[in-house]
């Protein structure tokens, strides 16, 4: 069976979906009745196995040659679509009743409702992959979705076994990208939530880089709890692992409203694999606000109320970090790899 993925980026990109769609390459991979896939992206994902990849930048360009290359195959039997922009790549595909998949994220879907031509294109697609479940819940109703084949799919990562850093450190770590368009995803309320701390006898790491930082900078100087917080900017994988491996809570309870509290976010996974407890927003969805009792290392809070955020991170500075085997083997690639061989099963008898 040969299939096909379009993509903005996946192994060389920048950010989660990035990363997701480099995750989601590899597992088709592993499918053994999968013999060909092709890869169409705006840059070089590189070739891996059975994936062979298809790069270009310009957007007219790859808006073509997707949209003929899709149309006349005939051996490519499921395409899938890494993100609701890149739907018009698919078009003609779609227009043929070809099985097209649209993967689903986060504010994508749940934020601005897209215009009538990707309304009437979503009513097209039969088959969706939502990585989380609130996504999937505003996707049926916003787009007013029914009789559609929808399946979950969550973020995983391959899980290392570590060896946990048990040493007397309280120190708080957030990995974020720090844009502008960005603002309030954790790291504001951090320092707000420092500035209020009777003794801070801990380091605040930050790390990530962006138009934003300076604004953050100064924000925790005029706070006066710069001498506690480290921007460390983008740093190598060696010294981020370094740095969660010495710290003890991870910290991004964002409260703008545009703010991703996917309980499962990269950052959260990473964090979880060095035995770090972690402190995220409370999520919308009743099913996800469950996680934090089935997950020991997670805790969610309203960030807005500063003495529970503070008693919180206190409370987590005394307990002992601990390695979280269920959420370890709940979202490791070997189960990402499985559902989604799952998923190929379903849609091909579909």
């Amino acid at each position: 069976m040969e299939v096909a993925i379009i993509t903005h980026a996946g192994r060389n990109g920048y950010g989660g979906i990035a990363k997701y769609c480099d995750h989601f390459i590899l597992g088709l991979n592993q499918i053994k009745s999968i013999n060909k896939i092709n890869v169409f992206s705006r840059t070089d994902v590189g070739n891996k196995k059975k994936s062979y990849n298809y790069f270009y930048k310009n957007k007219i360009i790859f808006f073509l040659i997707t949209n003929i290359s899709l149309l006349i195959s005939s051996k490519i039997q499921i395409i899938f679509v890494s993100h609701i922009n890149l739907l018009p790549c698919a078009l003609l595909a779609i227009f043929k009743g070809k099985k097209v998949i649209l993967l689903t994220y986060g504010l994508e879907i749940w934020g601005f409702k897209k215009n009538f031509i990707y309304q009437w294109i979503i009513k097209e697609i039969n088959f969706f992959i939502c990585m989380r479940e609130y996504t999937k819940k505003i996707l049926i109703k916003k787009y007013n979705l029914k009789n559609k084949f929808i399946f979950d799919l969550h973020n995983a990562i391959k899980f290392r076994n570590l060896k946990i850093n048990y040493k007397n450190s309280k120190d708080l770590i957030t990995v974020a990208r720090l844009d502008s368009s960005e603002k309030y995803k954790g790291v504001d309320e951090t320092l707000e939530i420092l500035s209020k701390f009777k003794k801070v006898n801990f380091k605040y790491h930050i790390i990530g880089d962006g138009d934003d930082k300076m604004r953050l900078i100064s924000k925790a100087k005029k706070l006066s709890c710069f001498k506690n917080i480290i921007f460390h900017g983008k740093v190598s994988d060696k010294k981020r692992n370094f740095l969660l491996n010495s710290s003890h809570i991870m910290v991004m309870p964002g409260s703008d409203k545009t703010f991703d509290t996917y309980p499962f976010r990269f950052s959260f996974l990473e964090a979880a694999e060095f035995g770090l407890h972690i402190i995220g927003s409370d999520p919308p969805n009743m099913k996800e606000k469950t996680y934090q009792h089935n997950y020991s290392s997670l805790n969610f809070i309203k960030s807005k109320n500063k003495h529970d955020f503070i008693n919180l991170i206190q409370k987590l500075q005394r307990k002992r970090k601990k390695k979280d085997v269920k959420l370890q083997k709940d979202f490791s690639l070997k189960k990402f790899n499985t559902n989604l061989r799952n998923i190929i099963i379903q849609i091909i008898t579909k």
